[in-house]
C-alpha cells in the first residue's frame, strides 16, 4: 500500500474542518459565526420568538447551512449555551486555586459573583428556566457547563486544604456548596426576577466575608 502524501495545507485545512455525520465536511468559522448570531437572537427574543430564519441571516449563511451544523433548533441553543458556559469558565477560576486559602477564597468568591451577576449569565439563566420543562436536557448541560465545575474545583481544593478548613460535620462538597450558597444569597434570585439589580460591591465584600469566614473559621 503507497503511504498517503499531503500538503501541510491540506492537512491545516482538514483539521479545521469537522463531519456532520453524512459525510460533508463543516466549517468552524461558520459554526463561530452561527453560534454568535443564535446568540444575539435568544438573548434578545428568548427561544420561543428567536427564528432559525433570522438566525442565518445573522451569521450571513443560508438555513441549509445552520441545520447542517445543527439538526434543531433546540440544539443550536444547546451549542449556544455550551459555547457562552466555556467563555464563562475561562479558566481564571481555577488559577485561582493555586493560592492558599486565606488568599484564594476571597478571589475566588468574586471571580465567581461576577460571572454570576453577568448580564449575559442571567439571561441565559432566565432562558433555560423558562424552555428546561420542554427540553430538559437544557438544564442539565446548563448545569455541567456551569455550576457544577465550580463546585467541584472548589470541593477538590477544599480537601487538599483540609487542615486550614473548619472542623465540622460538613463534607468538602458541602462545605464548597455552603460557601459558594452564601456568597450568592437572595441577590441572585432577586436579579433574576428583575425584582433588583445586582449586589453593591460593599455588599458583594460583606458577603464574600461572611463566606470566607464560615469555611476558615
Amino acid at each position: 500500500m503507497r503511504p498517503r502524501t499531503t500538503s501541510s495545507h491540506a492537512t491545516r485545512s482538514r483539521a479545521r474542518r469537522s463531519s456532520n455525520g453524512n459525510g460533508r465536511s463543516l466549517s468552524p468559522e461558520k459554526r463561530a459565526q452561527i453560534i454568535h448570531a443564535g446568540k444575539a437572537a435568544f438573548l434578545a427574543q428568548g427561544f420561543g420568538a428567536a427564528s432559525v430564519d433570522d438566525i442565518a441571516a445573522g451569521a450571513g449563511v443560508s438555513k441549509m447551512t445552520v441545520y447542517r451544523h445543527f439538526r434543531s433548533k433546540e440544539l443550536l441553543f444547546a451549542g449556544v449555551i455550551d459555547a457562552l458556559c466555556r467563555q464563562i469558565m475561562d479558566g481564571d477560576l481555577e488559577r485561582l486555586l493555586v493560592l492558599p486559602p486565606k488568599a484564594a477564597l476571597p478571589k475566588f468568591a468574586r471571580r465567581f459573583m461576577d460571572i454570576t451577576f453577568a448580564k449575559e449569565t442571567i439571561e441565559l439563566h432566565r432562558i433555560v428556566v423558562a424552555e428546561c420543562r420542554r427540553f430538559p436536557e437544557l438544564g442539565r448541560l446548563f448545569y455541567r457547563s456551569g455550576p457544577e465545575p465550580c463546585i467541584d474545583m472548589l470541593e477538590q481544593y477544599l480537601r487538599r486544604h483540609r487542615n486550614d478548613v473548619r472542623a465540622g460535620h460538613s463534607t468538602p462538597r458541602r462545605l464548597a456548596e455552603e460557601f459558594l450558597d452564601l456568597v450568592r444569597g437572595y441577590s441572585h434570585l432577586r436579579a433574576l426576577l428583575g425584582v433588583d439589580r445586582a449586589p453593591s460591591r460593599r455588599e458583594m465584600n460583606s458577603r464574600i466575608a461572611s463566606a470566607v469566614r464560615h469555611v476558615l473559621g
